[in-house]
């Protein structure tokens, strides 16, 4: 019996050389790159605060992951932004058909203006870097206008996150006082070497 066993695994072994026919396995976590879908305000009640947007982007191309999307619009501020005031980013994940609220929290007790420049350098660099005077951190009230200009969606300070769908809540303000209520609905796909 052994012997007629040998006499077909040696064929079927050198039929079958490639090995298994199976999927790698995705990992669902790790260094990515940020595409932004559309951008709207999160004000309570309604009411007008004092740091507004109006901005659109251009679509992201899953094919061509490393070419930029372009920003076009304005960024309204009323009230001046520095190391004084507060941040927090509060990300809620996309899972079964609704929001998982809080998934991720950061919160920048002090030192906002330093901390958005420091983890959404693009962001930074492309609106407020124009108005920087002596390297101090400080958002002045203004109207801040891009037309198509490519923006660099990279986070220095988080090198990896899950992969999906993602709406990213910016709030800052001063001690009790709120400035902004912003969002961004986001996703997040596998960075390519």
């Amino acid at each position: 019996m052994y012997r007629y066993m040998a006499l077909l695994l040696v064929p079927l072994a050198v039929m079958c050389h490639e090995g298994t026919h199976g999927k790698r396995f995705n990992s669902l976590v790790g260094p990515f790159i940020a595409s932004v879908d559309r951008y709207y305000m999160c004000e309570p009640n309604n009411r007008p605060l004092p740091w507004r947007w109006h901005l659109r982007t251009t679509h992201f191309n899953p094919h061509k992951p490393k070419e930029l999307q372009h920003l076009t619009g304005n960024i309204t501020a009323n009230e001046t932004f520095d190391d004084s005031c507060w941040g927090r980013v509060i990300l809620d994940a996309w899972s079964n058909n609704q929001w998982k609220e809080n998934a991720f929290v950061f919160y920048f007790k002090n030192n906002g203006c330093k901390a958005f420049k420091e983890n959404i350098p693009g962001l930074y660099d492309l609106v407020f870097k124009k108005t920087e005077t002596k390297g101090t951190c400080k958002m002045k009230p203004g109207v801040y206008e891009l037309n198509n200009a490519p923006i660099n969606w990279t986070y220095p300070k988080v090198p990896i996150m899950p992969y999906g769908h993602f709406r990213f809540r910016l709030t800052i303000g001063r001690a009790e006082n709120l400035f902004a209520c912003l969002v961004v609905e986001c996703y997040t796909v596998p960075k390519v070497e």
